[in-house]
Parts: structure tokens; sequence; C-alpha cells
């Protein structure tokens, strides 16, 4: 009688979860296509949960072809998320020329379980009696395992990196990235990367024989669980804000006369110390007597337009006087006008968040990041810790 447990339900209902989750991404996919890559990745997790629910209650007996088919996709959920990342970066999908190597993996892996998919199906049925459990699995597949999450958390942390170099680059340009940080990827991608160390972690508990390793395994199909949830939420988040998120993203890639692809280089410049210093001495006064941070949406651009220094030179000076980009620059002001805002008592009716759009924020969660980071507390902290009054 197979064996039917709460964890299995759990798997059960991952591949039910996912089934309508993927009908919605081919569908969303429709009108943004950088969404392709996450529906093949849930298109796998599902592949992979019908796989461990065959082989864990015995159902495999029943359809002994499908013993092991699903390992060398598993080899493939790492680049579909590293393609998801590169394709929300550029918001297009577009397969280049080095893209084949992406399947390399996957290949190996396939070739080496080919003499394993040319059995008769009694003897895989045997193959499968012989081994059977998570533990005379693992001892005899060890490596296999360590290569297939090494391979994948590889192009998790590819991923993560290619978002760390992008915000760098737009920080340079926007005080505003509320719509570009892109934070639900990262955080989807820093979720996967933990469900494939605790799988790794599993393995070696197992293989050791050491306690817990069936419980990581659970804990490993509870965060795919949530991992399917959040891909769900960001994608109808994203989809009902389509026409806006296809806008702005247009106007960050095409409308700045320096591309947010290409690296920021003061090699060339021209800017002498003293005429740098001289910018920078201009560039402080204008922002004190015009207060230009006050405008959420202010760009690189704009200052330059308004100042009559050019982008270039700006990023420059910043860099290299201020050792700041413009987002980290332009909030600078903001936090000091936030403080100026909090130490008037004419301000004490004001809530903290009315404060940080006073003061240029266009959200909550920026204004208390940006605050912290240069006070080192909460602006209620702030107000506690200097004794202003509400009154």
């Amino acid at each position: 009688m197979p064996e039917i447990t709460i964890w299995n339900f759990i798997l059960l209902a991952e591949i039910a979860f996912g089934f309508i989750l993927l009908l919605f991404l081919l569908k969303v996919s429709t009108k943004l296509n950088w969404y392709f890559p996450l529906a093949i990745y849930v298109l796998l997790v599902m592949i992979d949960c019908y796989s461990e629910f065959l082989f864990h209650t015995g159902y495999i007996i029943n359809t002994p072809h499908l013993l092991y088919a699903s390992e060398p996709f598993n080899l493939l959920a790492g680049p579909m998320i590293y393609l998801y990342a590169r394709s929300q970066e550029y918001q297009r999908f577009k397969l280049i020329k080095t893209d084949f190597l992406l399947l390399i993996p996957s290949i190996i892996s396939l070739l080496v379980y080919l003499p394993t998919y040319t059995m008769s199906a009694a003897d895989k049925i045997l193959e499968y009696q012989n081994y059977g459990t998570l533990e005379t699995d693992i001892e005899n597949f060890v490596w296999e395992w360590i290569f297939l999450v090494s391979i994948n958390v590889t192009f998790f942390a590819g991923a993560l990196q290619r978002f760390k170099n992008y915000n760098e680059k737009i920080k340079a340009l926007y005080s505003n990235i509320r719509n570009a940080d892109l934070r639900i990827t990262q955080t989807l991608i820093r979720l996967c990367i933990v469900i494939y160390t605790l799988e790794l972690v599993a393995v070696f508990l197992t293989y050791y024989e050491l306690p817990f390793n069936r419980e990581l395994y659970h804990l490993y199909d509870i965060v795919q669980l949530i991992v399917l949830v959040l891909i769900g939420y960001d994608a109808l988040t994203t989809y009902k804000h389509s026409a806006t998120i296809k806008q702005e993203w247009q106007r960050i890639h095409l409308e700045d006369e320096q591309n947010i692809n290409q690296p920021i280089k003061y090699a060339s410049s021209t800017l002498t110390r003293k005429q740098s210093a001289a910018l920078k001495e201009k560039l402080e006064a204008y922002m004190d007597k015009h207060e230009v941070y006050l405008q959420s949406q202010i760009r690189i651009k704009d200052l330059a337009d308004l100042t009559g220094i050019s982008s270039h030179q700006i990023s420059q000076v910043l860099n290299e006087s201020f050792n700041q980009n413009f987002y980290e620059f332009i909030n600078t002001y903001r936090v000091k006008k936030a403080i100026a805002l909090i130490q008037d008592p004419q301000n004490s009716s004001l809530t903290f968040s009315a404060i940080g759009y006073e003061a240029g924020f266009n959200s909550k969660t920026t204004f208390y990041e940006a605050f912290k980071k240069a006070t080192g507390t909460t602006p209620a902290q702030y107000k506690s810790n200097h004794n202003i009054s509400n009154t």
C-alpha cells in the first residue's frame, strides 16, 4: 500500500498551485514576455514535485519509465532564474548565442542517466526496489546531489550579482528607484538559494546519518511553496500595472544620455581638481538655495539641465568629492530636510510618513531606510533621543 503522508499532500498542493500559476504566467508572458523563463521554472518545480511524489509514495512502480526522468530538468532551475533575472533587468526576454551553455549541466545529467532511461520497465522497477529510500539514494548519488545544488546556487548567485551591479548603475541616474530596484525578484532569488542550501545540508546530514535530515527536506518543501506564492504575487502585481511599468522602463532605458547598462567611467574626464572643486561648490549652493531634492522624481538629467553641469560631470563630482551616487546624494539632503521638519514644533501633528513625503521621499520604506542609514536610528527614535516635544 503506497504511503500517503501530510508531506505528500503538500507536494500535491505544490503541483496543483503550480499548474494554476503556470497558466497565469503564460498569460502574463503574452504582455510581459520577461516572465516566460519564470513560467518554465514553475513547470520544472511541478515536474520535480510530481517525480518526488511518485517516488516516495511508491506509485513510481505503476509508471516505471518516469524513474529519474526529472533529474536533468532539475539542473535547469538555476539557469531559468538567471534568465528571468536578466529578462527583468532589460524588461524583455531574448536569447543570445551563448545561452546554449546554460544547458550543459542538464545535458551532462542526461548522459549520466541515459543507461537508466534505456532499461526495460522490469529493470527500472528493480532499480527502484534496490534503492527506494532517501538514505540509500543519497549514499549512492551524493556527488550528483552536490553537483545539482552547486550548479543551481551558482546561477542564483550570478543573478543576484547582476542586480547588484544594476542597482549601482540606476542609482547613479535616479533619486526614485522604487519601481526599478526589483526587490521582489531579489527576494525570490534569495529564497531559491535558501531552498538549495537546505537541500545540500539535508544531503550531508543524511549521508553521515545525522538527525533532522527529513525535517530539513520538509522545510525545503514548505519554502518552495512559499516561493511559488511569491512568484504568483509578483506576477499578479506586475500584470495589474503592466502599462505603467512598460512606460517607466522605456523612460529609464531610452530617455537618458547615459545608458544604465554601461558602467560609469571617469578615466576620460578632462576635469582638473580645481574644476571639480568649483563644480562641487556650485552644486552644493544650488541644492541649498533651490531644494530640488524635494521633487520626488528628480533625475540626474534634470539636475544637469538646471545647473548647466553635464550629467557625466555631476556623476564624477559626486563620486570623487562625496563618495556617493546620485541616489545617495539626493537622499542625504532629504534626510537633512526631514530632520529639520521633525525638529520644528509646528510639525508636531505630522506623521513620520508625511514628513518623509514632505522631504521628497516617495515611499515610507525608502524614507526609513535612508534615515536610519544616515542617523543610525529611526525617525521616532531620533525624535525621542533628542527630546523633541509634540507640543
